[in-house]
């Protein structure tokens, strides 16, 4: 997907502002006792509203809007009837298509009170996508940023999860240095 105009900036923005709407309206439902379907179902309301798509059941034919993992699930789970318990930590993963543009995120969230080393963990992968996002630079290889990230958890005393290969959508601009990446989905997955 290539973004060549102000018009499709801005395209790409609105599917991004549903994927934050999403994830703030998914955030305040997470509690002990609610399944994970339900969560999914909060991010298909927004997407309704919007008139949005889910990203991953129009590319993959994914049962759900969403992608909720629980705890040591890595990533891409199946929402359904399973309940969140008190110390859970759940991964809300949201992609949106919005008039030809996608726009993709995800978040770590507690359930109830975090045990102190979830919170460790989750501000290790905080510090590792700021560092991710600030070795992505116009004319850097995109390695730089995968190895900023390893850096940081190792750091941290973590490893990043080689056995799971992310999936990027790059988003180019065409401007008068030419192609210059604008949007890039790092996903931290820290063991």
């Amino acid at each position: 997907m290539s973004v060549e105009t102000v018009e499709e900036l801005a395209a790409l923005r609105a599917a991004g502002r549903v994927v934050a709407e999403a994830l703030r309206m998914m955030r305040r439902a997470v509690r002990p006792g609610v399944r994970t379907g339900e969560l999914d179902a909060v991010a298909g309301s927004v997407f309704r509203r919007a008139g949005a798509r889910s990203g991953p059941q129009l590319d993959y034919g994914f049962p759900g809007v969403t992608c909720i993992s629980v705890n040591d699930e890595a990533t891409h789970g199946i929402p359904g009837s399973r309940r969140l318990r008190e110390g859970d930590l759940v991964k809300l993963d949201v992609t949106a298509e919005l008039d030809g543009f996608y726009a993709d995120a995800c978040v770590t969230v507690p359930v109830g009170r975090a045990r102190a080393g979830d919170r460790r963990l989750v501000a290790s992968a905080h510090r590792a996508l700021a560092a991710g996002m600030r070795a992505a630079r116009v004319g850097a290889p995109l390695n730089v940023v995968g190895a900023a990230v390893e850096r940081t958890v190792v750091a941290d005393g973590y490893a990043v999860c080689t056995e799971l290969m992310a999936w990027n959508r790059p988003t180019y601009s065409r401007g008068a240095a030419g192609p210059q990446p604008l949007c890039l989905t790092p996903l931290p997955a820290v063991d």
